[in-house]
């Protein structure tokens, strides 16, 4: 089921920039949707931490393989760290998914479904940002495709920063001035830039990004 928002952003999206209507009108029939599962999006979220969306669609599978398909801290924790370099994990990242398991079990009243529905995203930040391994682009990813919070721009993320550059022509600006060019673009999509983000994914990932 799309977001309640979704209809509606595309219509201001689409009004508001003329170069994002084109992007939109070429992947209109995907839409962002939640596994409604905050453990496992946050799994997903630290597997692909720096690396592209098709090496962590293969490192994840291989994860959910070998967790016999129960993505649950208890289940993650019980697997050796052997089997789970194996999977092409890195061992600072299965650190930080131990990390997440170990704060799932321990705060069972503030990482339930619920909680995360109804919290606010502020709140969501300072208890999730305590986890070692989990920093902004991966709370910025949770809020995203689990929470679906409409207007997220997730500026660390090398793919969307990418993906503007080449839609909007901004490789012959300076580093600095790219960065404040697309702070001045992304100021139209507001309150949308969720949206504006999942669209302009599209056009430099050719595996739809899913977390």
């Amino acid at each position: 089921m799309e977001p309640e928002y979704w209809k509606r952003a595309i219509i201001k999206l689409k009004k508001e920039d003329a170069i994002l209507k084109s992007v939109i009108e070429r992947n209109q029939k995907n839409i962002l949707k939640s596994r409604k599962d905050p453990f496992g999006t946050i799994l997903k979220s630290i597997v692909g931490q720096q690396i592209s969306v098709k090496a962590a669609e293969s490192i994840h599978n291989k994860l959910l393989k070998l967790l016999q398909a129960d993505v649950s801290p208890n289940m993650l924790l019980s697997i050796d760290k052997q089997a789970l370099r194996e999977t092409g994990l890195s061992r600072q990242k299965i650190d930080y998914l131990c990390n997440v398991s170990k704060y799932f079990i321990e705060n069972p009243n503030k990482s339930t479904n619920e909680y995360f529905l109804d919290a606010n995203e502020e709140t969501i930040k300072s208890n999730l940002i305590s986890i070692k391994g989990v920093g902004p682009w991966t709370i910025e990813m949770f809020l995203i495709f689990f929470k679906m919070s409409p207007d997220i721009l997730p500026l660390g993320d090398i793919g969307l920063i990418n993906a503007i550059k080449k839609v909007y022509n901004l490789d012959h600006f300076e580093k600095i001035n790219q960065i404040e060019k697309i702070n001045q673009i992304s100021n139209k999509w507001r309150p949308y830039r969720t949206v504006a983000t999942w669209y302009l994914w599209q056009v430099i990932d050719d595996e739809l990004v899913e977390y």
